[in-house]
């Protein structure tokens, strides 16, 4: 923040699965990830101040991981969400059978389909890992204002089920079953205190991405000695 870095990222906590907490950072291209970081490189300034700060999480981490991913476009529904008023990301993650992309590829287009017919205001965006990851992986992200929305999401899958009808549930689920090798969904939420996000998102929600430090209590006055005559 003092080296007014143009990459921004969010940060965030588990609220399920191994505590953990997670890092976003986007890039439009490869490119544009190589560039930030040759420029981290040449900025001696910068690139001391984060291996200083490296060595001091060392003493707090069980452990770190990375992984990159790829925005993939055609398995995304309506994933353009006011992200500075978000709360919280619920992400599942799919490992594909090898072989089967094909039958993954069909299984997320009737769902794409179900879900665009009967549920307009279902969204999510997907990606799919690129390195870090076993190949075969996707992760689907929806952003989420509230948990009410958790509850909401529940009370739609019957219209969901509904589009599709039974003989299309039962097609679903046998692709499902064939291309998929294991899927988990966790939720995670957003930590101010954690991320360090672009202008745009603070002005439009400052209150919660740089809320205003606590007043401190004020001082007690000493007691004042009292004289009194007898």
């Amino acid at each position: 923040m003092r080296a007014k870095w143009p990459t921004r990222y969010l940060g965030m906590n588990s609220l399920s699965g191994k505590p953990r907490a997670l890092f976003f950072t986007a890039y439009d291209s490869f490119d544009a990830w190589e560039k930030d970081t040759q420029a981290t490189a040449k900025n001696t300034a910068f690139s001391a101040a984060l291996d200083r700060a490296s060595v001091a999480d060392g003493d707090l981490l069980d452990s770190t991981d990375a992984g990159v991913w790829a925005y993939r476009e055609d398995y995304s529904l309506r994933p353009n969400s006011d992200m500075a008023h978000m709360r919280y990301f619920d992400i599942a993650v799919f490992h594909v059978k090898q072989g089967h992309h094909k039958d993954w590829d069909d299984a997320v287009k009737m769902v794409l389909a179900g879900y665009q017919k009967s549920v307009p205001d279902t969204h999510w965006a997907c990606y799919e890992g690129v390195y870090g990851v076993p190949e075969g992986t996707y992760a689907f992200i929806t952003a989420r204002k509230s948990a009410s929305e958790i509850d909401q999401g529940f009370a739609q899958d019957k219209d969901f089920m509904a589009a599709m009808g039974e003989d299309g549930m039962k097609k679903l689920d046998e692709l499902s079953a064939v291309a998929i090798d294991s899927s988990e969904s966790n939720l995670f939420m957003f930590n101010p205190k954690m991320s360090y996000v672009s202008d745009e998102w603070v002005k439009a929600d400052p209150d919660f991405w740089k809320p205003k430090p606590a007043a401190a209590p004020a001082p007690k006055k000493k007691a004042e000695k009292a004289a009194a005559a007898q």
